[in-house]
């Protein structure tokens, strides 16, 4: 194949209760990547489109092409690739936008090279180009991007990686409003410890938000799906972000949070409060003068794939 072009989606980090380890994945939104053969050796960006052009171009800065290059040393791969990124998700959003690209990028790749990796070895490439954007290889965004789903990342090198039940009869609502907050930002405000009570209380919501995936109990995501450890601590940086969760729940919504460090905000519902929450959301935001936008998705939306190979 002389390209490829490859898709990954948006994706909602920690689902509010898992902080760095749950994600899922959105339908509607994402960002492409296609890699060219062109002579030479090595990897150069030609072109970059979409919500957002201004982005680092040279290869390390890059969450695509660090992601590529990391790929091609580790498999010994030689010769010289072109890069064109779409952006279909707006920069400092909350939605794993550095993951996607990332992450459409090695699957890119993995086509046009031949690799025939899996989806573990992809993973540790995609979290080489996160480490570009945010200083930090957290692998929920990229996880739920590439495998699609809600995913449970353990720690580890390469890390392990479950795809959740997504639980039957709800819908994630995802609301963008035009604010930015960069990731490294909203992890450099964080407290370095977590006091002990804190810690056990947050476990216990986080083992009991999986038991209610694997069981289909909504009554226990509704009780469960809360953090009380990260998101307080960022819900500041988000205008209007505190309303507009207190609207979400008051529209009938199980539960939600900030999305990854924000400004995005979610909430789990079922599909007949669905525009009610999305609505809750938008009228919150623009209360303080804030335009935002809504999606509504599947939780076991599709991961990334291939759209084109010529």
């Amino acid at each position: 194949m002389d390209s490829v072009t490859a898709f990954a989606p948006a994706s909602v980090g920690n689902v509010g209760v898992g902080f760095d380890v749950l994600g899922h994945a959105l339908e509607g939104i994402g960002d492409s990547v296609t890699l060219r053969r062109v002579a030479g050796d090595g990897i150069t960006i030609a072109a970059i489109t979409g919500r957002v052009t201004e982005l680092p171009r040279d290869t390390a800065g890059n969450t695509a092409t660090r992601a590529v290059e990391h790929l091609r040393r580790r498999h010994g791969v030689r010769g010289g690739v072109a890069l064109e990124l779409v952006k279909g998700i707006p920069l400092g959003s909350g939605m794993g936008g550095s993951a996607a690209s990332a992450v459409a990028a090695v699957v890119a790749a993995n086509s046009l090279w031949g690799l025939g990796l899996d989806a573990a070895e992809l993973l540790g490439s995609a979290l080489e180009g996160e480490r570009a954007a945010s200083g930090a290889a957290h692998p929920d965004n990229a996880a739920a991007s590439l495998m699609g789903g809600l995913v449970l990342t353990e720690p580890g090198d390469p890390p392990h990686c479950t795809v959740l039940p997504a639980p039957q009869g709800l819908v994630c609502v995802l609301c963008h409003p035009d604010l930015t907050v960069r990731t490294a930002d909203a992890r450099r405000i964080l407290a370095p410890e977590t006091p002990l009570a804190d810690w056990v209380r947050q476990s216990g919501w986080l083992a009991g938000f999986v038991a209610g995936c694997l069981r289909g109990d909504l009554a226990q995501l509704r009780r469960c799906l809360r953090d009380e450890v990260v998101g307080p601590q960022r819900l500041p940086l988000v205008q209007g972000g505190a309303a507009a969760l207190a609207g979400a729940a008051a529209a009938g919504a199980v539960g939600g949070s900030l999305s990854g460090s924000g400004p995005s905000v979610f909430a789990w519902c079922t599909p007949a409060v669905a525009a009610a929450v999305a609505t809750a959301f938008r009228d919150a935001f623009g209360a303080e003068g804030v335009r935002a936008e809504t999606w509504v998705s599947a939780i076991d939306a599709p991961g990334a794939r291939l759209v084109a190979e010529h």
